[in-house]
C-alpha cells in the first residue's frame, strides 16, 4: 500500500507539473501563446481572416477631409464637439508644479534626473495629475505616453525606461479614474451631487470629452512656454492610444503620433468584439463632428507630421486582426491629397498575443527615424 501511495503522489506531482509547465508556456511565453490562442479561436475570423462584413464599407468614402479647407473645417467643427465655442484652452497653464521623488512603481529607473508633479484642473473638482520625467541629458523632445484602461503608466516602465535612455523627456498620463486622477463628489446640474465612476462624466458634464483631452494639450501648453524643446510626439496605449490620436487631431504641435491598440474605426468594431466598446468612443457628438478615418487624417497631416498605428494581431482583448489594413491606402491617399508632409502608416504586431506595448512595438517607435516629408511620401508607396 506504501509504494501504490508513493506511486499515486508521483504521478500527481508530475501531472500538477505538467499542468504548470503547459500553464506557463501559453500564458508567458509568446511563441507558445500566439499558437495556443490560435488554436484556440471559435472560428477563424478572430485573428487569420477578414469577415465579409468588413469589406463592404469602403473607408475611402467615408473620408470628408479632402483639402487643406475641409480639413480646416473639419479641424474646427472637432474641437467645438471637444470644448464648445470657446475653442481649445490654449492659453491655460498647470495650476501647480513641483518637484517630487519618481512615482510608485518607477522608481528604479536608469537615466531619470528629475520629477515634476503637473496638477490640470478640468471641471467639477476633478485634477489630472501628470509626471514630468527628465533624463540627464536631454536631447531635445518631450515623449508624452498616455496610459489607458485597467492600470496606470508605471506599467509602462520599459517604454520610459527607453525614452530616458535616447534622451528624451517624458510627460506620463493616466486615464480618468486611474491612478492620482479620480472624479471626487461635485454637483451636476439636473443631477445633483454625484461621484462619477468610470466613463459616467460622459453623461453628467457639458463638453466632457474635454476630461480626456485637455491634459494633454495644457502640458503642450507649459512645454512650449519653458522653450526647453523642440518636438512633442505622443504615444499611447489601448484607451491612452485612443487620447493620444485624439490629441493629435485637434493639437498641430504634436509632430509623431503612436497609438497601440488604439481603436478601429466603428464599423469595423462589430461581432465578438463587445471589449472594444469603450464609451467615449462611441460619443455621439464626437464621432458625428469627426470620424475615426477624418481624425486619423487630421492626425497626419502637416509638415513632418505622421500618424502610425500598431496592432496586436492576436490581442487577447481588442482591436485584433489585420483590420487597419482595409483603411490604411485611403487615409494613406487622402493625407497625399491634404499636403506631401504628413503621412500615415499602421502595422500589425505578430509576435505575441497579449494586451500589450511588445518589445517588438518598441523597437518601432524608437526606431523610427525623424523624417523628411519625401520620406514619408515613399513610405506610404509601400
Amino acid at each position: 500500500m506504501k509504494r501504490l501511495g508513493v506511486v499515486v503522489l508521483v504521478v500527481l506531482a508530475v501531472l500538477c507539473g505538467l499542468g504548470w509547465l503547459g500553464y506557463y508556456l501559453t500564458h508567458s511565453v509568446d511563441s507558445v501563446r500566439v499558437v495556443y490562442k490560435r488554436w484556440k479561436a471559435l472560428d477563424v475570423y478572430v485573428f487569420e481572416e477578414i469577415h465579409p462584413r468588413y469589406r463592404k464599407t469602403d473607408p475611402a468614402a467615408l473620408i470628408s477631409v479632402q483639402d487643406a479647407v475641409t480639413r480646416e473645417i473639419k479641424h474646427q467643427t472637432l474641437v467645438a464637439a471637444i470644448w464648445g465655442a470657446e475653442g481649445a484652452p490654449l492659453e491655460k497653464l498647470p495650476a501647480a508644479i513641483t518637484t517630487v521623488a519618481a512615482p510608485p512603481g518607477l522608481n528604479n529607473l536608469d537615466n531619470l534626473a528629475k520629477t515634476e508633479r503637473l496638477t490640470i484642473p478640468i471641471d467639477h473638482g476633478y485634477v489630472a495629475v501628470v509626471y514630468i520625467l527628465h533624463p540627464p541629458k536631454p536631447t531635445g523632445r518631450l515623449f508624452l505616453y498616455h496610459h489607458g484602461y485597467a492600470g496606470v503608466f508605471a506599467q509602462a516602465a520599459p517604454f520610459i525606461q527607453r525614452a530616458l535612455n535616447n534622451g528624451d523627456t517624458v510627460a506620463a498620463f493616466n486615464y480618468p479614474g486611474y491612478g492620482e486622477n479620480q472624479y471626487p463628489p461635485s454637483h451636476y446640474k439636473n443631477f445633483g451631487w454625484y461621484a462619477p465612476t468610470w466613463d459616467r462624466i460622459l453623461t453628467l458634464a457639458e463638453n466632457p470629452i474635454r476630461f480626456y483631452v485637455e491634459p494633454v494639450v495644457v502640458v503642450l501648453n507649459h512645454a512650449t512656454k519653458t522653450g526647453r524643446y523642440k518636438f512633442y510626439d505622443i504615444a499611447g496605449f489601448s484607451a491612452g492610444g485612443w487620447t493620444a490620436g485624439l490629441a493629435a487631431a485637434v493639437d498641430g504641435r504634436l509632430r509623431h503620433t503612436y497609438s497601440v491598440s488604439g481603436g478601429y474605426p466603428l464599423y469595423l468594431r462589430a461581432g465578438a468584439e463587445e471589449k472594444q466598446s469603450a464609451p467615449p468612443q462611441y460619443y455621439g457628438p464626437l464621432v458625428r463632428a469627426a470620424n475615426y478615418l477624418d481624425q486619423y487624417v487630421l492626425a497626419a497631416t502637416g509638415q513632418d507630421r505622421r500618424f502610425t498605428q500598431i496592432f496586436n494581431r492576436f490581442d487577447r482583448c481588442c482591436f485584433r486582426n489585420t483590420l487597419g489594413k482595409l483603411y490604411e491606402p485611403a487615409v494613406r491617399a487622402a493625407v497625399g491629397r491634404v499636403n506631401a508632409g504628413g503621412g500615415f502608416q499602421v502595422l500589425v504586431d505578430e509576435t505575441h498575443a497579449d494586451h500589450k506595448v511588445s518589445d517588438w512595438a518598441l523597437d518601432q517607435i524608437f526606431g523610427d527615424p525623424v523624417f523628411a516629408g519625401s520620406d514619408v511620401n515613399e513610405r506610404n508607396k509601400d
